[in-house]
């Protein structure tokens, strides 16, 4: 069974190593392709957009080591239209020789709703013997791993971002949840392990799922790192770049003091499904640009993404405010494309004016 392992919290200078190393803003790597492809493979959309309206065809280059998590321009970041969820992906990775401007975003309750991991899930939550709980939990820990190494045999397996598990019903049993957590870390990482002995490159990022002040936060990430270190060594725990889901309604300050300790923040318009449809798009503009502020002001180069249903539909507005990016779903990441390179193209235009107009004053 996964070792269980504490959740405290480091030195200030283990902290501010880990930043160091983690402060990884993504970047991408153009390839020489057509334009059909790169519009459907290149979740740059600013390198997109350059592409649709110049023809402009780069050479093939060697991507620098440490891919990171933001290419910027002159002006600003580029803004980056990254896929979310296990559907509609590939089952083979591209083996072009590229790598993708971010991570697709994993939720790992998903898991939890397939048939098998589903039924383990309930017998465990709900049985009042300890040895079938721990018999339940262990049948978990192998679900899991095997989840795991599909997701580093498909596609993404060459970046990806998970969530740490986080169901309602366990909001309010912090033990349990902890317990659900450590199998599952366990289990991702002793997959990674495996996929590190075939000689295979990938990189998996940790979200902590809505820690509401930053000494949650604190606690989740020294729980992940522990759990990585303990499965496989202190160079891949320093490494591994963690984030935070964070909810609508965490007050701005908060999130810009968890800014602070996180390698990327991603705000989720899913975490507050109960709000109308119609006014969704522009609450979660209104919390986003709010925090986006306060984490600005305390970590300016941060990276601050959206997902969730509302994030591609307010995706003007996440433009606008200076998002570095959505997440969304296949079903909309076209459409989403489209309009970021509208966008993009839009300011680049306002941007040559401006400097046009500059050089006759």
């Amino acid at each position: 069974m996964p070792i269980k392992v504490g959740a405290g919290m480091k030195g200030e200078q283990q902290q501010d190593y880990n930043r160091d190393i983690g402060e990884r803003p993504f970047k991408y790597s153009a390839a020489d392709r057509a334009l059909g492809v790169e519009m459907s493979q290149a979740a740059s959309v600013a390198s997109a957009a350059a592409e649709f309206i110049t023809g402009d065809r780069r050479g093939r280059g060697a991507e620098p080591p440490g891919r990171s998590y933001l290419k910027r321009t002159a002006d600003r970041s580029a803004f980056l239209v990254l896929r979310e969820g296990n559907a509609d992906r590939s089952l083979q990775r591209d083996e072009s020789g590229s790598f993708p401007a971010g991570p697709c975003l994993i939720r790992s309750e998903e898991w939890l709703q397939t048939p098998e991991l589903g039924g383990l899930y309930e017998c465990w939550l709900n049985s009042e013997d300890a040895l079938q709980a721990e018999r339940s939990l262990q049948r978990i820990y192998y679900r899991l791993r095997a989840a795991s190494a599909a997701l580093l045999e498909s596609a993404d397996r060459i970046w990806a971002a998970v969530t740490l598990l986080h169901t309602p019903e366990l909001a309010a049993r912090p033990a349990k949840l902890a317990e659900l957590q450590d199998v599952q870390l366990e289990a991702l990482f002793a997959a990674v392990a495996a996929n590190q002995r075939l000689g295979s490159d990938s990189r998996i990022d940790l979200l902590a799922a809505y820690p509401a002040s930053v000494a949650e936060f604190a606690a989740q990430r020294e729980f992940i790192e522990d759990v990585a270190e303990q499965t496989l060594g202190h160079a891949y725990a320093a490494a591994c770049s963690i984030g935070a889901l964070i909810a609508p309604g965490v007050p701005p300050a908060a999130a810009g003091e968890i800014a602070r300790i996180a390698d990327f923040l991603v705000l989720d318009s899913a975490a507050d499904l109960a709000a109308p449809e119609e006014s969704a798009a522009a609450d979660f503009v209104l919390a986003a640009e709010a925090a986006l502020a306060a984490v600005r002001r305390v970590k300016p180069a941060a990276v601050v993404l959206a997902a969730g249903p509302a994030a591609a539909g307010a995706l003007a507005d996440l433009y606008r405010i200076g998002m570095s990016g959505i997440f969304c779903s296949a079903g909309q990441r076209t459409e989403a494309l489209l309009r970021a390179a509208c966008l993009t193209w839009i300011a680049r235009q306002d941007s040559s004016t401006d400097t046009a107009a500059e050089g006759w004053l």
